[in-house]
């Protein structure tokens, strides 16, 4: 893969297959990528922007010591929903904390 960010887009599109259970990685990244909050916020941007599901100009995300927090206003609880899932599909993080607020 061309960079971490595609690596880690490519394991959510994996998990987005119906009936998929589990997702072994084994993609490799050339030229190796020193991994970092930035990356892991960026892959999560990104993955949200292909959910056809989720606003994502409507959810902000940042990222510490692979820590994902989500903020925003999005119109129902299962956009927020689908875009807390989301971030838990990128490969890499270790917690989500889901502040997104559900104003109709």
């Amino acid at each position: 893969m061309p960079s971490l960010t595609h690596k880690r887009l490519a394991g959510v599109l994996a998990w987005w297959v119906p009936g998929s259970r589990d997702v072994v990685d084994g993609l490799g990244v050339e030229p190796p990528e020193q991994d970092h909050d930035g990356e892991v916020t960026d892959a999560v941007r990104m993955v949200l922007e292909k959910d056809p599901l989720v606003d994502a100009a409507r959810v902000r995300v940042s990222a510490t010591n692979y820590v994902v927090t989500l903020e925003g206003l999005v119109p129902s609880e299962s956009e927020r929903e689908m875009a807390e899932l989301d971030a838990w599909y990128v490969l890499g993080v270790d917690k989500v904390v889901n502040r997104i607020e559900v104003r109709p």
